[in-house]
């Protein structure tokens, strides 16, 4: 007991108060050592970082993977200018861990993001001259590189498509692309249709890539040839709409020649092919006169230097080289040189001739104007053959035929000259004369319809040809046997008002006024053009997909017919096209179109719907990451959540190590 009477408490034994702090100390002590053998290791690694492969992530991202035994790759290293690529250019990068097998082996897919997409199908990737990838204990990635295959995803891209003749009939067909292809796609589309691959092709490289061939179009007409679509060796496809057109025409023009033949020695006479007609056009008209003059041009006029028959030809060719030629031979008569020729036109419709004959053809014409003029046309001049040395007088007048040149022969009058000879011997006449056209349209009579008759013993129709046109009048030319009274007749018979006042007069100038007929109108047909069949294929696309509209036309009319076919969406028009369909046939044609990047709505042909755009995408794109690294949550220190844990542990054991030995000694233990 103590001096105060209590009893002093005994403490307790040393071995009884310290055998828990050996314990205690060792499970505060655990994790330092777990860390620091992790450490150790870590140090001890000098193995360096391994390449895996490289493949394809999609058109613009390449998937690299990246190992390390012993330890893990340190992301905060890994950046876009660490890598460098045979073709393209990394824009930024994403590092995602990935299962490794292995013992302490760990591995990252790094995502290179490139900046496009790449036009080559294998692409290299290896580290750049200043990129350096390293793991935790410092060790570099090598200087190796892997290889990502099946990349190229850029289209082909036109350059050129030409369709250039060869002959009438066959063309060659060239289509130029940026890169190879394995397929193509022409449509031939006119009397025939037809579909061109690649098989046909032949494939030339010098600057650029071009195919070609040669094609016979098997019909004649027009064709349209379309370039629709092509696709490269890596399955890359585009779709164009790129036309040409090509015409088979082996047709040759259809000539015709105006011109007199027969004339004097010396006398300025025109020829014309101003009718010649082709269906390409007629490119140009080259004439041949005698056996040295050539000259060119619609119309020539020439004046022959000596009597006799001469040789006029005339070639026309149209734009596609093909050619017609006509020949005319003119009679050319002497210019009265050893006789005399004296006119004197009493009034206009009278004229007297005094003729010194020479026994060739001479011409009767005043120096001007027409020998004598009547209501309705007008007799130019004569040319006739006398005998030499006979001398004689021509009286010539004109007057309006007299009904009884209709009764005899069925025919209008319109005009009449009577030529007075005597009795001097006329051969081997050649009559020109003009008729209005203001006559010809009152009886309704064509022009080839003008007939020249001559009056002996009987009304008898002259071969007449027609010489010329003017806007007022057509001027005609007849071949008699000698000569007599002339009347112009037209194949109408038409009783009329000026035939009845004729029987009682000559000298009456009332105008020409018969009935008019109308000429028998045939009727020339109707088209009648109807869509029968349209699709599109794809028949539902995105803004700025393609497609290949196919339209079908039927023709059910009776006559040749003209059909545009409109693509629209929504009401704006893509495009359209005249397409030609004879009477009771069917046409095909092929529009490849894509359709406006930022449109959407119902895709029509003439109104009628043949597909949808829509945009069925759901929202925005997602942008590309940020380059940053991600942990690996199974690393010890410092980045994985095992390792942070353990750390926390640590510090608070070390912490309650603390406190409970500054509490032991202030107890005195």
């Amino acid at each position: 007991m103590s001096a105060t009477g209590h009893a002093r408490e005994t403490p307790p034994s040393a071995g009884r108060r310290r055998w828990w702090l050996p314990l205690l100390a060792a499970l505060l002590l655990l994790p330092l050592l777990i860390a620091v053998a992790s450490g150790t290791a870590a140090a001890e690694d000098t193995e360096p970082p391994e390449w895996g492969n490289a493949t394809r992530g999609n058109a613009t991202t390449i998937e690299v993977s990246l190992y390390d035994d012993g330890g893990s790759l340190d992301t905060g290293t890994i950046q876009a200018a660490d890598f460098e690529l045979t073709a393209g250019r990394v824009e930024n990068v994403s590092v995602a861990s990935i299962n490794a097998s292995g013992a302490n082996r760990t591995g990252v897919r790094v995502s290179l993001l490139l900046d496009k997409k790449l036009d080559t199908d294998n692409v290299t990737v290896s580290l750049s001259d200043t990129g350096s990838i390293t793991d935790q204990a410092g060790n570099e990635l090598p200087r190796e590189s892997v290889t990502a295959t099946r990349m190229d995803s850029v289209v082909p891209k036109y350059q050129s498509f030409e369709v250039s003749r060869i002959n009438s009939s066959t063309a060659r067909i060239s289509v130029g692309i940026h890169e190879p292809i394995q397929q193509l796609r022409v449509s031939v589309g006119g009397p025939s249709i037809d579909t061109l691959n690649i098989s046909g092709f032949t494939e030339r490289t010098s600057n650029s890539i071009t195919y070609t061939r040669t094609y016979t179009f098997p019909e004649e007409g027009e064709y349209s040839l379309l370039l629709m679509s092509v696709t490269d060796k890596n399955g890359n496809g585009n779709s164009f709409s790129r036309q040409q057109t090509f015409v088979y025409d082996d047709s040759a023009p259809n000539v015709t020649v105006t011109g007199p033949e027969n004339t004097t020695v010396g006398e300025s006479v025109t020829f014309s092919a101003a009718e010649t007609t082709d269906d390409q056009g007629v490119e140009s008209v080259r004439w041949q006169v005698g056996s040295n003059t050539i000259l060119t041009g619609e119309n020539i006029t020439v004046a022959f230097a000596s009597p006799g028959s001469h040789e006029v030809t005339m070639t026309a060719a149209d734009s596609l080289g093909n050619t017609a030629t006509v020949t005319r031979i003119v009679s050319v008569m002497g210019n009265g040189t050893n006789g005399n020729i004296t006119v004197r036109q009493l009034n206009a419709t009278t004229a007297s001739v005094s003729v010194n004959g020479t026994g060739q053809t001479q011409r009767i014409q005043p120096p001007q104007g027409a020998l004598v003029t009547g209501q309705n046309g007008t007799l130019e001049r004569l040319a006739v053959s006398f005998p030499r040395n006979e001398s004689t007088t021509l009286t010539i007048n004109s007057r309006r035929p007299g009904p009884a040149f209709a009764a005899a022969t069925g025919h209008t009058g319109v005009s009449q000259f009577d030529v007075d000879h005597g009795s001097a011997q006329a051969k081997d006449a050649t009559v020109t004369f003009t008729v209005d056209r203001d006559a010809l349209a009152a009886v309704g009579a064509e022009p080839d319809a003008v007939a020249l008759y001559r009056n002996n013993d009987g009304w008898t129709p002259l071969a007449t040809d027609i010489a010329g046109r003017s806007e007022s009048h057509i001027v005609y030319r007849a071949d008699s046997p000698g000569l007599s009274t002339f009347v112009v007749g037209v194949d109408q018979t038409i009783v009329t008002d000026m035939d009845a006042e004729a029987a009682t007069t000559d000298s009456e100038t009332s105008p020409f006024e018969p009935e008019t007929t109308e000429p028998p109108s045939e009727d020339p047909g109707q088209p009648d053009i109807v869509v029968t069949n349209t699709t599109a294929a794809p028949s539902t696309l995105g803004p700025g997909d393609p497609t290949v509209i196919t339209v079908e036309l039927e023709n059910r009319g009776t006559a040749s017919g003209d059909h545009n076919v409109i693509v629209a969406l929504n009401t704006s028009i893509l495009t359209t096209r005249t397409v030609t369909v004879p009477a009771g046939e069917m046409r095909t044609t092929e529009f490849a179109r894509s359709v406006p990047e930022n449109r959407t709505g119902e895709l029509t042909v003439d109104g009628q719907r043949v597909g949808n755009v829509t945009d069925d995408s759901g929202g925005l794109p997602i942008p590309a990451l940020p380059s940053i690294g991600v942990p690996n949550p199974l690393s010890l220190w410092p980045d994985g959540i095992v390792g942070t844990v353990l750390g926390g542990l640590l510090g608070v054991a070390v912490g309650l190590y603390g406190v409970l030995k500054a509490l032991a000694i202030y107890l005195g233990y």
